[in-house]
């Protein structure tokens, strides 16, 4: 989903803070009347585009203070009521009047649950009192909000008693501060990481990367457009690195989208209560070798692996594979967040597992779709055809659940191919049994067995609806699992 931020050529605030360079600007009516000018010609562009893109969410990143400006309001609610349009929002201090300007948006057709602020405090002009007064208000409203503040080492305590005045579904984010001439010691990034969760991602070099920009745009005042706030004008980046949240924050990928949903660039975390992951090519980073090679490939991600134990140490979400792996093939590619997760769907949905990583005690919870054993022998003939060796695995009991036809890797099981082998069977395994083909492997299961069937089954055994989850993968096996959880 694309997002749109709109910097615009406004660079007057209304607070005087003293380390701020806008706080110098003044606002002369002249250019004002420009700002005005340019930001409804955006509104128009929008306005005119309906029905002719995808659906968008539009933001408004100025160099000052935006929406203590009324027009800002009425652009912001007449974008908001296009179908197309799934948020709009802007970046503030809170320091306009918080039921007025509601009242204006509401009256321009303004759509309060596609409203979403990014607020920042300002100790020098506010207090903890008032404006986390002015953000409990908002969310009464119906408003979605993020609210934080610069990492200043001095403002430490500060930003605690802010994060305690704050409700506990408001995120409360740190940024990192430039300019502090020094490295954060470990006791404040302790600190830091204690009031925000994601602190650490502030800490981090990302490395630049294109590719994953093409769901954002930044169009300037006078029209001309961006990747992001700090890459030149035009479509081509040669930043090495993504230095800030609107660089890093905005990108598509599934770090972003697994904490902050298909909207990362407004930073109101997803929290979802249980996330769903394929393992080769989205958990693990995709290295051309096939899943049932028994190896250990390059590893989780640092990022990942970080965001892993967040949401599972720190918001409580609970994580779950989503993979076409055995169990045992899943744990050995993935033991260094095994202990992450309580359990997942395996084989491709022909293994459902569900443990309690807090209570040994507790027996494991599971459910596998079975094959008739004698399904086995009816491969034979398939083996020699097409140099093919075969694996069955079987649960405890010894029953079958899954089997596998590997070949040399070169050798990659084509459509044709996959339904001769199918052919090989006698009739009354008909619609029986799926055959899934991953490059030189194909997997046989029971025709029931499906990732989505399995993630639908662990949300049965939670309590959890399907719109309180998220899923992610990167193949066709993928699809029905991610489209029936809430995204």
């Amino acid at each position: 989903m694309e997002t749109v931020v709109y910097r615009g050529s406004l660079k007057s605030c209304n607070y005087r803070c003293s380390y701020c360079p806008f706080s110098k600007h003044g606002t002369a009516g002249a250019k004002l009347a420009k700002d005005r000018e340019q930001w409804f010609s955006f509104v128009d562009r929008c306005m005119a585009q309906e029905g002719g893109r995808g659906a968008c969410a539009v933001m408004v990143a100025p160099y000052g203070e935006a929406l203590v400006h009324p027009w800002y309001w009425e652009g912001l609610a007449r974008i908001s009521a296009l179908s197309v349009t799934k948020a709009v929002g802007a970046q503030t201090n809170l320091s306009f009047p918080p039921e007025k300007s509601l009242e204006a948006y509401v009256k321009y057709g303004g759509k309060l649950k596609k409203l979403r602020l990014w607020a920042t405090f300002h100790p020098e002009m506010t207090t903890v009192r008032e404006f986390a007064k002015a953000c409990r208000l908002l969310a009464a409203k119906g408003v979605s909000l993020c609210a934080g503040a610069v990492g200043v080492p001095a403002n430490a305590v500060l930003l605690q008693q802010l994060r305690a005045a704050l409700p506990q579904e408001i995120y409360l984010w740190i940024n990192r501060m430039n300019g502090l001439g020094r490295a954060y010691t470990q006791d404040e990034i302790q600190l830091f990481c204690g009031i925000d969760p994601y602190f650490y991602r502030e800490l981090q070099v990302h490395p630049a990367d294109p590719a994953q920009c093409a769901d954002r745009l930044f169009v300037e005042g006078d029209a001309r457009e961006r990747l992001c706030s700090i890459s030149a004008p035009g479509r081509e980046c040669r930043r090495k690195t993504c230095s800030c949240y609107l660089a890093y924050g905005g990108r598509n990928n599934l770090v972003n989208q697994m904490l902050f949903g298909p909207l990362p660039l407004f930073r109101i975390p997803r929290q979802p209560k249980a996330v769903f992951l394929d393992i080769e090519g989205t958990l693990l980073p995709a290295d051309g070798k096939r899943p049932m090679q028994r190896q250990t490939g390059t590893g989780v991600p640092q990022e990942m692996k970080k965001a892993l134990e967040v949401l599972s140490e720190r918001e409580g979400t609970l994580l779950f594979f989503a993979t076409t792996l055995p169990f045992q093939e899943a744990r050995k590619r993935c033991r260094a967040v095994w202990h992450l997760f309580s359990g997942g769907v395996f084989a491709a949905g022909a293994h459902v597992l569900l443990r309690d990583r807090t209570d040994r005690h507790m027996p494991d919870r599971e459910s596998f779709f079975l094959l008739e054993e004698e399904a086995a022998r009816y491969f034979e003939p398939v083996l020699k055809k097409f140099s093919a060796r075969m694996l069955v695995y079987r649960e405890k009991g010894g029953r079958c659940y899954k089997i596998t036809l590997v070949r040399a890797q070169h050798l990659v099981w084509s459509e044709k191919e996959t339904e001769q082998a199918a052919q090989c069977l006698p009739e009354r395994f008909c619609g029986k049994l799926r055959f899934l083909a991953e490059g030189h492997c194909l997997q046989v299961v029971a025709a029931q067995a499906h990732k989505a069937a399995g993630v639908k089954l662990l949300c049965e055994w939670l309590g959890f609806g399907l719109d309180e989850v998220f899923a992610a993968g990167d193949s066709k096996e993928d699809a029905k699992m991610m489209e029936l959880c809430g995204r």
